[in-house]
């Protein structure tokens, strides 16, 4: 078994909790569009799962579960998506995209 320092460890505990809360919201967001989810490709929701776990390093925990995920609108989603040029795994969105998303993410009604 490998040597996995304390460090590490709490890294991947970290990474494994933030993909898993935006998972949920993820699937919040599907309920709440309904058949409009369909609209978007297999790299648009990847660019979002990306996107959001980006935004969910800078929004306090407690904020984020209050964010009403299933109340998402379709224009929200686009809008969110806009901050993604150029964005991929080991690119990430500059701090003011991921602010702007939060923007939008906390004006959820």
């Amino acid at each position: 078994m490998p040597d996995i320092t304390q460090a590490a460890l709490g890294r991947r505990m970290y990474h494994v909790h933030r993909e898993k809360m935006v998972e949920q919201a993820m699937k919040m967001m599907q309920q709440g569009l309904g058949s409009d989810w369909k609209h978007f490709s297999e790299s648009d929701v990847h660019l979002l799962s990306h996107l959001l776990q980006c935004t969910w390093n800078t929004i306090d925990q407690g904020v984020w579960d209050r964010i009403a995920f299933v109340n998402v609108k379709m224009i929200d989603v686009q809008k969110i998506l806009t901050y993604g040029e150029g964005v991929k795994p080991g690119r990430n969105p500059e701090p003011a995209q991921v602010n702007e998303i939060g923007k939008i993410l906390l004006a959820i009604g």
